[in-house]
């Protein structure tokens, strides 16, 4: 098959940006052509070019709202499709995928559009949220199928009637086993916990600080990769709360799997979620996940069996189980146990990339037949 996948950004590499990648480099594995459009070249296109992947980028596509460049890259991706002539195109994130499906519609190509988590998903901020609904119903219209990666965001999709449910289909990130024997032993004190998430307002990172100003006698590090426009602003914060001495802020990272080796429990307190990549990679090295109880966590963390789920913005709970884990040795060993078995059993980067491989294929037999 030949097939074009389209995202916005190349940099800083998030769970969509990953997702594209893995999922390319199974489908490049499996004998098929792939061919990636990005707005701008950065650490997604450097990876995929070792891949021997083709890659074109179209400056005009960007977040932000531009009708001169955003027309600009519609024809752009119009003329594209039609020259290429690719068997599917499936897009990832707002922009590309408005405009991605936009050019399909006009080209007869078929297309899916990857929700990476509802852009109008409870949790983010009043008007925005109704905007962004009004924009998914009229582009549902020019829109041949989608992939949700969470059960949470079907039913979402399904409720607000985007496009009916015989077009959408549920399929799970997945992650490369990224287990490494040779690392240190768990249980070695001190613990150290991890988050990788960029900063911003939708991971908020206050909670977890203010967790951490109770847990300041435990023997535990923190560990937070990242970037984001509220970077500086979380360093300070950790000074004025007197939990510095408590956490190293490593910035942005190409090497995530080493620090998740080096991590015994995984913390994530998004406000808002899709189906985070960050916790099918913490599974995979085997060690408990304390998340917040939004989108399609829960779909992954089974409270009680690998790691607690946690009410969003609840700092005294999150001390609570973050406590419990930290005290006990066994917990913590078996519920790193039922992560790892969790992830082989539904959140490996070749399930993933078969189910897509076999929608695909779905969609294109049935075009075929009619």
């Amino acid at each position: 098959m030949k097939i074009i996948q389209v995202i916005t950004l190349s940099e800083p590499i998030g769970g969509a940006q990953m997702v594209l990648f893995n999922n390319t480099e199974a489908m490049v594995k499996n004998g098929h052509e792939v061919h990636v459009i990005v707005g701008q070249k950065g650490t997604l296109t450097k990876r995929l070019e070792e891949l021997s992947v083709k890659v074109t980028c179209i400056p005009n596509l960007k977040r932000e709202i531009s009708p001169k460049n955003d027309f600009a890259c519609y024809k752009d991706m119009r003329n594209l499709f039609k020259s290429e002539n690719p068997d599917i195109v499936i897009s990832h994130s707002s922009k590309a995928g408005i405009l991605c499906r936009l050019a399909c519609h006009n080209t007869g190509t078929p297309n899916i559009f990857t929700v990476h988590g509802w852009s109008f998903t409870p949790g983010v901020k009043g008007v925005k949220r109704y905007f962004y609904l009004a924009i998914e119903k009229i582009m549902g219209k020019f829109s041949d199928h989608l992939i949700t990666v969470s059960k949470f965001d079907y039913t979402l999709g399904s409720k607000h009637n985007i496009v009916p449910e015989s077009r959408m289909s549920v399929i799970y990130n997945g992650s490369p086993d990224f287990l490494k024997s040779e690392e240190k032993s768990r249980h070695e004190k001190p613990l150290t916990l991890l988050m990788t998430a960029r900063f911003s307002y939708q991971k908020d990172h206050l909670t977890l600080f203010k967790a951490l100003q109770q847990l300041k006698e435990a023997p535990i590090h923190v560990d937070l990769v990242g970037n984001g426009d509220l970077f500086e602003e979380f360093v300070s914060r950790a000074k004025e709360m007197g939990i510095d001495h408590m956490i190293t802020f490593h910035g942005e990272s190409n090497d995530i799997p080493s620090f998740l080796n080096k991590s015994d429990i995984f913390v994530l307190t998004s406000r808002f979620e899709g189906l985070p990549l960050s916790i099918c990679e913490a599974m995979s090295v085997g060690i408990p996940i304390v998340a917040s109880d939004v989108g399609g966590v829960n779909e992954m963390v089974k409270d009680g069996y690998n790691g607690f789920l946690i009410p969003k913005e609840d700092p005294i709970y999150l001390t609570k189980k973050l406590k419990a884990i930290i005290e006990d040795d066994e917990l913590r060993k078996s519920m790193g146990e039922n992560s790892r078995n969790t992830y082989l059993e539904t959140f490996s980067t070749q399930q993933m990339a078969s189910s897509t491989e076999e929608f695909i294929t779905q969609i294109l037999q049935k075009k075929t037949a009619n």
